[in-house]
Protein backbone atom coordinates (compact mmCIF):
# COMPACT_ATOMS: atom_id res chain seq x y z
CA UNK A 1 0.00 0.00 0.00
CA UNK A 2 2.83 2.46 0.72
CA UNK A 3 5.85 1.91 -1.74
CA UNK A 4 7.28 5.25 -0.65
CA UNK A 5 8.11 3.74 2.44
CA UNK A 6 11.79 2.24 2.55
CA UNK A 7 11.60 -0.93 4.95
CA UNK A 8 15.59 -1.19 4.63
CA UNK A 9 17.90 0.48 6.69
CA UNK A 10 20.12 3.32 5.66
CA UNK A 11 23.44 2.27 4.91
CA UNK A 12 25.15 4.59 7.29
CA UNK A 13 24.71 4.23 10.69
CA UNK A 14 24.96 7.88 11.25
CA UNK A 15 21.44 8.17 9.26
CA UNK A 16 19.58 5.16 10.77
CA UNK A 17 18.32 7.35 13.95
CA UNK A 18 19.38 7.48 17.51
CA UNK A 19 16.70 5.99 20.07
CA UNK A 20 16.46 6.75 23.70
CA UNK A 21 14.74 3.53 25.25
CA UNK A 22 12.73 4.23 29.11
CA UNK A 23 11.86 1.68 31.34
CA UNK A 24 12.22 -0.81 34.08
CA UNK A 25 12.26 -0.80 37.98
CA UNK A 26 14.67 -2.83 40.24
CA UNK A 27 12.09 -6.06 39.83
CA UNK A 28 11.76 -6.00 36.38
CA UNK A 29 14.30 -4.81 33.13
CA UNK A 30 13.37 -7.58 30.58
CA UNK A 31 11.33 -5.55 28.23
CA UNK A 32 13.38 -2.69 28.06
CA UNK A 33 16.79 -4.81 27.72
CA UNK A 34 14.45 -7.19 25.05
CA UNK A 35 13.20 -3.68 22.85
CA UNK A 36 16.28 -2.06 22.89
CA UNK A 37 18.35 -5.72 21.33
CA UNK A 38 15.36 -5.64 18.93
CA UNK A 39 15.76 -2.42 17.78
CA UNK A 40 19.95 -2.49 17.27
CA UNK A 41 18.56 -5.81 15.20
CA UNK A 42 16.24 -3.55 13.16
CA UNK A 43 19.18 -1.52 11.98
CA UNK A 44 18.56 1.91 14.59
CA UNK A 45 22.15 3.40 14.53
CA UNK A 46 22.39 4.19 18.07
CA UNK A 47 20.02 3.06 21.33
CA UNK A 48 20.35 4.32 24.56
CA UNK A 49 18.36 3.03 27.62
CA UNK A 50 17.23 4.73 30.48
CA UNK A 51 16.87 3.25 33.55
CA UNK A 52 16.72 3.52 37.44
CA UNK A 53 19.68 3.55 39.50
CA UNK A 54 18.22 0.89 41.94
CA UNK A 55 19.33 -1.43 38.54
CA UNK A 56 23.34 -0.72 38.98
CA UNK A 57 23.75 -3.88 40.45
CA UNK A 58 22.21 -6.01 37.99
CA UNK A 59 22.81 -4.42 35.02
CA UNK A 60 26.46 -3.66 33.68
CA UNK A 61 26.95 0.00 32.76
CA UNK A 62 28.06 0.62 29.34
CA UNK A 63 27.85 3.16 26.57
CA UNK A 64 24.16 3.33 25.61
CA UNK A 65 22.63 2.87 29.35
CA UNK A 66 22.17 5.87 31.08
CA UNK A 67 20.73 5.17 34.77
CA UNK A 68 18.92 7.84 37.08
CA UNK A 69 17.47 8.50 39.83
CA UNK A 70 15.06 5.46 41.30
CA UNK A 71 12.57 6.70 44.41
CA UNK A 72 12.16 4.40 47.58
CA UNK A 73 10.50 1.41 45.43
CA UNK A 74 13.32 0.82 43.04
CA UNK A 75 11.06 2.86 40.13
CA UNK A 76 11.96 5.66 38.63
CA UNK A 77 12.19 8.82 40.71
CA UNK A 78 10.57 12.23 39.94
CA UNK A 79 13.96 13.78 39.76
CA UNK A 80 14.83 11.20 36.83
CA UNK A 81 12.61 13.56 34.74
CA UNK A 82 15.67 16.30 34.23
CA UNK A 83 18.10 13.82 33.47
CA UNK A 84 15.56 12.19 30.70
CA UNK A 85 14.75 15.10 29.56
CA UNK A 86 18.53 16.06 28.58
CA UNK A 87 18.80 12.75 26.99
CA UNK A 88 16.06 12.96 25.03
CA UNK A 89 17.60 16.02 23.47
CA UNK A 90 20.53 13.49 22.34
CA UNK A 91 18.27 11.51 20.38
CA UNK A 92 15.72 11.25 17.67
CA UNK A 93 13.13 9.40 18.97
CA UNK A 94 12.26 7.60 21.86
CA UNK A 95 10.32 4.66 22.98
CA UNK A 96 8.30 4.57 26.68
CA UNK A 97 8.57 0.48 27.03
CA UNK A 98 7.19 0.43 30.63
CA UNK A 99 8.12 -2.05 33.51
CA UNK A 100 7.83 1.02 35.36
CA UNK A 101 6.29 0.33 38.12
CA UNK A 102 3.08 2.43 39.33
CA UNK A 103 4.21 4.62 42.24
CA UNK A 104 3.39 7.89 42.93
CA UNK A 105 6.85 9.23 41.86
CA UNK A 106 6.82 7.24 38.61
CA UNK A 107 3.91 8.47 37.28
CA UNK A 108 4.89 11.97 37.77
CA UNK A 109 7.92 11.61 36.08
CA UNK A 110 6.24 9.88 32.81
CA UNK A 111 4.07 12.59 33.03
CA UNK A 112 6.27 15.50 33.01
CA UNK A 113 8.85 13.90 30.83
CA UNK A 114 5.82 13.24 28.13
CA UNK A 115 4.59 16.65 28.38
CA UNK A 116 8.20 18.16 27.99
CA UNK A 117 9.18 15.59 25.48
CA UNK A 118 10.11 17.20 22.03
CA UNK A 119 10.94 14.05 19.71
CA UNK A 120 8.51 11.67 17.82
CA UNK A 121 7.75 9.02 20.97
CA UNK A 122 5.86 5.98 20.83
CA UNK A 123 4.22 4.49 24.07
CA UNK A 124 3.28 1.03 24.83
CA UNK A 125 3.13 -1.78 27.28
CA UNK A 126 1.70 -0.28 30.84
CA UNK A 127 3.69 2.84 30.14
CA UNK A 128 0.19 3.77 28.22
CA UNK A 129 -1.36 3.37 32.04
CA UNK A 130 1.00 5.81 33.37
CA UNK A 131 0.58 8.34 31.54
CA UNK A 132 -3.72 8.07 30.96
CA UNK A 133 -4.57 10.49 33.70
CA UNK A 134 -2.47 13.23 32.13
CA UNK A 135 -3.88 12.43 28.40
CA UNK A 136 -5.40 15.84 27.79
CA UNK A 137 -1.90 17.32 28.25
CA UNK A 138 -0.16 15.40 25.27
CA UNK A 139 -2.70 14.07 23.01
CA UNK A 140 -1.95 17.42 21.49
CA UNK A 141 1.26 16.88 20.95
CA UNK A 142 2.45 16.29 17.16
CA UNK A 143 4.63 12.63 17.06
CA UNK A 144 2.78 10.81 19.41
CA UNK A 145 2.25 7.07 18.46
CA UNK A 146 -0.12 4.81 21.06
CA UNK A 147 0.82 1.15 20.48
CA UNK A 148 -2.32 -0.19 22.92
CA UNK A 149 -4.67 -2.05 24.27
CA UNK A 150 -8.29 -1.92 23.73
CA UNK A 151 -8.99 -1.66 27.44
CA UNK A 152 -6.14 0.98 27.78
CA UNK A 153 -7.42 2.74 24.89
CA UNK A 154 -10.93 2.67 26.78
CA UNK A 155 -9.33 4.30 29.88
CA UNK A 156 -7.30 7.34 27.81
CA UNK A 157 -11.11 8.19 25.94
CA UNK A 158 -12.18 8.61 29.34
CA UNK A 159 -9.86 10.66 30.22
CA UNK A 160 -10.16 13.33 28.24
CA UNK A 161 -14.07 12.94 28.18
CA UNK A 162 -14.57 11.65 24.34
CA UNK A 163 -18.07 11.24 23.36
CA UNK A 164 -17.31 8.18 21.36
CA UNK A 165 -16.76 4.90 23.30
CA UNK A 166 -14.94 1.77 23.07
CA UNK A 167 -15.71 -1.44 24.12
CA UNK A 168 -14.67 -4.42 23.66
CA UNK A 169 -17.83 -6.47 21.94
CA UNK A 170 -17.60 -3.38 19.32
CA UNK A 171 -17.91 -4.44 15.26
CA UNK A 172 -14.71 -3.76 13.81
CA UNK A 173 -16.02 -1.74 11.49
CA UNK A 174 -17.71 0.62 14.57
CA UNK A 175 -13.99 0.67 16.07
CA UNK A 176 -13.15 2.00 12.47
CA UNK A 177 -15.42 4.97 12.58
CA UNK A 178 -14.37 5.39 16.40
CA UNK A 179 -10.04 5.91 15.79
CA UNK A 180 -11.22 7.47 12.79
CA UNK A 181 -12.76 10.73 14.51
CA UNK A 182 -10.54 10.35 17.22
CA UNK A 183 -7.57 10.63 15.17
CA UNK A 184 -8.66 13.60 13.03
CA UNK A 185 -9.63 15.33 16.46
CA UNK A 186 -5.92 14.67 17.96
CA UNK A 187 -3.06 13.93 16.24
CA UNK A 188 -1.48 11.02 17.51
CA UNK A 189 -1.31 7.17 15.67
CA UNK A 190 -3.00 4.63 17.59
CA UNK A 191 -2.19 0.88 16.49
CA UNK A 192 -4.51 -1.42 18.57
CA UNK A 193 -5.69 -5.34 17.69
CA UNK A 194 -9.63 -6.22 18.13
CA UNK A 195 -11.62 -9.73 16.33
CA UNK A 196 -8.26 -10.76 15.01
CA UNK A 197 -7.63 -7.29 13.05
CA UNK A 198 -4.61 -5.06 14.18
CA UNK A 199 -5.50 -1.49 13.70
CA UNK A 200 -3.94 1.50 12.51
CA UNK A 201 -5.16 4.91 12.59
CA UNK A 202 -3.57 7.90 12.16
CA UNK A 203 -4.53 11.82 10.76
CA UNK A 204 -8.38 10.33 10.24
CA UNK A 205 -7.00 6.95 7.74
CA UNK A 206 -7.63 3.45 9.18
CA UNK A 207 -5.54 0.74 7.87
CA UNK A 208 -6.24 -3.14 8.99
CA UNK A 209 -4.44 -5.95 8.67
CA UNK A 210 -5.33 -9.63 9.33
CA UNK A 211 -3.19 -11.08 12.35
CA UNK A 212 -2.73 -14.52 10.11
CA UNK A 213 -1.23 -12.71 7.84
CA UNK A 214 1.70 -11.35 9.59
CA UNK A 215 4.29 -13.21 12.04
CA UNK A 216 2.31 -12.47 15.50
CA UNK A 217 0.12 -13.24 17.66
CA UNK A 218 -2.56 -11.83 20.45
CA UNK A 219 0.24 -12.26 22.69
CA UNK A 220 3.35 -11.58 21.54
CA UNK A 221 2.04 -8.33 19.72
CA UNK A 222 2.78 -7.07 22.70
CA UNK A 223 6.67 -7.71 23.16
CA UNK A 224 7.97 -4.98 21.59
CA UNK A 225 9.42 -6.36 18.40
CA UNK A 226 6.24 -4.70 16.40
CA UNK A 227 6.59 -1.33 18.61
CA UNK A 228 10.50 -1.29 17.53
CA UNK A 229 10.08 -1.65 14.13
CA UNK A 230 7.34 1.13 13.73
CA UNK A 231 9.72 3.20 15.52
CA UNK A 232 12.67 2.86 12.98
CA UNK A 233 10.42 3.11 10.17
CA UNK A 234 9.27 6.47 11.61
CA UNK A 235 13.11 7.21 12.02
CA UNK A 236 13.73 6.51 8.69
CA UNK A 237 10.93 7.92 6.71
CA UNK A 238 10.04 11.20 8.85
CA UNK A 239 6.49 12.87 9.00
CA UNK A 240 4.59 9.35 7.42
CA UNK A 241 3.09 8.01 10.90
CA UNK A 242 0.33 6.18 9.47
CA UNK A 243 2.53 4.38 6.16
CA UNK A 244 4.97 4.00 8.82
CA UNK A 245 3.07 2.40 11.46
CA UNK A 246 1.68 -0.21 9.13
CA UNK A 247 4.13 -1.06 7.09
CA UNK A 248 6.03 -1.95 10.22
CA UNK A 249 3.74 -5.08 10.94
CA UNK A 250 4.35 -6.49 7.51
CA UNK A 251 8.61 -5.90 7.67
Amino acid sequence: MFPEIDTGKPERRQLAGRLLVIGGNKESFFAVASVASKAVEVGIGEVKTLLPDSLKKQVPAGAGVVFVPSDASGGFGKKAADFAIAAMAEVDGVMMIGDMGKNAETVTFAERFMVQNAKPVLVTRDAVELLTNCAGDWLEKDGVTLCATLPQLQKIFRAVYYPKMITLSMPTNQLIETLHKFTVTYPVTIATYHNEQIVVSSGGEVVTTDLKDTTYSPINLWSGELAAKMVALRLWNEGKDLATSASAILM
